[in-house]
């Protein structure tokens, strides 16, 4: 999979300038973060302010800076009252669109911007509501899911759903599961392997969850996918050792070291297992990626440093990038 360093360089070599608006533009870590992207001509960077006041004097000309309260919002709030039609009235939805997270949604529902980065101060809620409600889920998927990108030296995987759907049933895993190996191949991973994770390495153990990542398995080789892979359930030992899979599960269609993309059974597992990988196994952690939407909206941690902010802003844009390309 290509590093963060090689994306930056895919986006620089690209026709295409994305327009990424960020939500939180008071944020010293997002002024920074701004600056870097604009100095490096990565894209064309918006951020939202709530008055002329609290725009900096010294913003770099090259960053365009809107005052909500200063915006004409005739447009988007007829479209809003479209696309939430019987679900919001006009005082409700002239309120909504005075709030930065739903304004840079609105943005991105008139192509006004290609991608939002939120979270330093909105909570992950917060952020998704607006764009779920909005942006909405691509037609192609019923729900939208999370991943990590995991790296340390030269080893890079991708976790999911370690942020988002709390308990998926067996259809929605199988969602989850293409989401994150379609991530996977985006980002240049050849012949993608994805292993289903569980406590139980092909039937050793039973029970529900069990039953759930089976049934998963089953549905996603129901279907056909380019160079893309599923196997499963699977502990993750097995998965991860190729020695361990040798005796575990001798007919496993992993033939990697490590398959490429590792799905969680439900949020409780991923977001242990992740925080696990970065804390005690030295893998730096770069996300969550919010997958499954129709344009790229994604969330911060709020104690996210300017590394964190800068990492995400680079896949949230080349995502955006890629999207473009693909329509």
């Amino acid at each position: 999979m290509w590093t963060i360093k090689e994306l930056e360089n895919k986006i620089k070599e690209s026709s295409k300038k994305i327009t990424i608006v960020f939500a939180e533009g008071k944020q010293e870590k997002i002024l920074e973060n701004a600056k870097m992207l604009v100095e490096k001509d990565l894209a064309k960077v918006i951020l939202l302010f709530n008055s002329k006041d609290e725009i900096p004097q010294n913003l770099n000309s090259n960053i365009e800076a809107i005052s909500i309260s200063d915006f004409d919002k005739s447009k988007m709030l007829d479209k809003i009252l479209e696309v939430r039609k019987g679900k919001l009235n006009e005082s409700d939805a002239k309120k909504l669109i005075e709030q930065r997270n739903y304004f840079g949604v609105m943005m991105m529902k008139l192509n006004l911007a290609d991608a939002m980065v939120c979270g330093l101060e909105y909570t992950t809620a917060d952020t998704l509501r607006p764009a779920l409600q909005i942006i909405k889920t691509n037609p192609n998927y019923s729900i939208a899911s999370s991943v990590f990108l995991m790296s340390r030296e030269s080893e890079s995987y991708v976790f999911t759903d370690c942020a988002f759907n709390v308990d998926p049933n067996s259809e929605q895993l199988a969602e989850i599961a293409s989401m994150a190996a379609s991530f996977a191949k985006n980002l240049n991973e050849k012949n993608v392997q994805v292993a289903l994770l569980s406590y139980s390495s092909i039937g050793s153990g039973m029970g529900p969850s069990v039953d759930k990542v089976q049934n998963a398995l089953k549905n996603l080789n129901s279907k056909t996918y380019d160079n893309i892979l599923f196997d499963g359930e699977m502990q993750f030992d097995t998965a991860f050792d190729k020695s361990v899979r040798d005796k575990k599960y001798p007919n496993s269609k992993i033939t990697k070291v490590s398959p490429d993309v590792f799905v969680f059974p439900d949020l409780n597992a991923g977001n242990i297992g992740y925080k696990i990988a970065q804390r005690l196994g030295g893998f730096q952690a770069a996300g969550p990626f919010i997958l499954g939407l129709n344009k790229p909206v994604n969330d911060l941690s709020r104690g996210a440093t300017l590394e964190d902010i800068f990492q995400t802003s680079i896949v949230t844009i080349f995502s955006a990038m890629t999207s473009e390309e693909q329509k």
